[in-house]
């Protein structure tokens, strides 16, 4: 309702509450948010003040009475950056070295966009963008990095602002050999978006160590990104395959996951298909 009365997404409602403390409602017993007519009408005045060009980071915890004063004097309304302008802003970032620059840009886009929609149009065009100069030569292996640093603290950060709403647990990562992270990061943010429980490894794990975090965890799910297709990385996944606990769920995603259909785990092609099986 509140989303409604204001114009934000539930998504960015949680956001400016955790990371900008730009409004406090009280809390029912059950933990449910009760917000009264103060905080609605400061969380409109905020969204009118955005949509004018401010940050929210820095005109989050004002006082109403400079908020409204800000209001009166501000200009005409800010067109705020479509996201095919906001990815070709972060490329030219990573590839000037401005990683503040590419990491403000991200977090502009976080706040006005649901995750779903981060990831389908910012950070998946941004991780296309990024491979296809890669293979062109005009981008260096040193650019694939620092967008992958941004993107991976963008998720993590983002992790950790929505509510643990699913009781289950799901452990991510790669299999050694798997240098490829962009996959798993796109995963953590929809699973923890969904309320799932985040046990984020990384990239490049033994099979061992991967074993031993989802038993040890208690997890439900191992999801694992697969690119690679040479026999280390084939031993490694049946392995895990093999030796992971029943009763503990196995999901593949990425090009590679093709090759292991009709085994135990299951496939994932899409984002669609994801957001499907974490629902």
């Amino acid at each position: 309702m509140v989303a409604r009365l204001t114009g934000l997404s539930t998504h960015t409602l949680r956001m400016w509450e955790k990371r900008y403390a730009a409004v406090v409602p009280d809390r029912t017993p059950a933990g449910g948010r009760l917000y009264d007519d103060e905080n609605v009408e400061r969380l409109a005045l905020l969204k009118r003040l955005t949509d004018r060009g401010h940050s929210i980071g820095t005109i989050a915890t004002l006082q109403t009475p400079e908020l409204e004063r800000m209001e009166r004097v501000s200009s005409k309304p800010f067109r705020r950056a479509e996201p095919p302008q906001l990815v070709d802003e972060f490329v030219d970032s990573i590839l000037n070295f401005d990683v503040g620059g590419a990491e403000q840009i991200l977090g502009r886009a976080s706040i006005s966009l649901g995750p779903h929609e981060l990831i389908d149009q910012v950070v998946n065009p941004i991780l296309k963008r990024v491979g296809e100069m890669w293979e062109a030569g005009a981008m260096r292996i040193v650019h694939q990095h620092i967008a992958c640093t941004c993107i991976r603290s963008l998720v993590i950060s983002l992790t950790r602002t929505y509510p643990k709403s699913n009781a289950r647990r799901v452990v991510v990562a790669t299999p050694s050999g798997e240098r490829h992270e962009f996959g798993i990061l796109t995963v953590g943010l929809l699973a923890a978006a969904h309320g799932w429980e985040l046990i984020y490894l990384g990239a490049d794990l033994p099979a061992e160590e991967i074993l031993y975090a989802a038993i040890e965890s208690n997890a439900n799910v191992v999801m694992l990104s697969l690119v690679n297709e040479s026999e280390q990385n084939k031993t490694q996944v049946e392995m895990i395959a093999r030796e992971l606990p029943v009763g503990v769920d196995l999901v593949f995603g990425g090009r590679g996951a093709l090759r292991f259909k009709g085994t135990r785990a299951k496939i994932l092609e899409s984002v669609s298909d994801l957001e499907s099986f974490l629902r």
